[in-house]
């Protein structure tokens, strides 16, 4: 395509189309980047959204403990410094154990008899939550949760609650 020098140009250059956008905000009040917003200016809700997403690969007891007061239908304690029992309102208990860079939920149910082919039938079929026999001869349900590269306080809720619908079908399962 030629152009004459006399005629003005009919493509914006680059500087001009940054001059026009700004010019568009400035006239109609949107901003161009959204600047976050300072942690003193944020409220409440805003601040729980923020740690929610805030992404870590180091679990610390504070950190846990939030996630745990977050379930209301969770009756928790401390058991050491690494460990916690967990109980749900339908009697379901389990123990969480923290370590600096996995968690690890269990369940296990004393007295309850399975075989070893139905402990690896449920294995072959199921994901996300492993079966085995204690030194007890005892069905135990566990995960693993690994944070290196990162995740959020909302990843680990979502895989407890995974956890814990495996939990009460692995219990419907023993009963088969």
């Amino acid at each position: 395509m030629t152009t004459c020098n006399h005629f003005p140009r009919l493509v914006p250059t680059r500087l001009t189309s940054a001059r026009l956008s700004l010019a568009l905000s400035l006239l109609i009040g949107v901003p161009l980047v959204s600047l976050p917003t300072p942690a003193a200016l944020r409220g409440p809700s805003q601040q729980a959204a923020v740690q929610q997403q805030e992404v870590f690969d180091t679990m610390t007891t504070t950190r846990v403990e939030r996630i745990l007061r977050s379930f209301s239908d969770v009756q928790w304690r401390e058991l050491d410094n690494n460990a916690y029992l967990l109980q749900l309102n339908d009697g379901l208990k389990m123990r969480l154990v923290k370590r600096d860079k996995s968690l690890l939920l269990a369940a296990g149910w004393g007295g309850q008899r399975m075989t070893l082919n139905r402990i690896n039938e449920w294995n072959r079929s199921k994901r996300f939550a492993k079966a085995y026999l204690d030194n007890d001869n005892d069905p135990v349900l566990e995960s693993d949760y690994e944070l290196t590269g990162g995740v959020t306080e909302q990843n680990v809720k979502e895989w407890m609650k995974t956890f814990v619908y495996f939990a009460k079908e692995f219990q419907k399962y023993m009963k088969e």
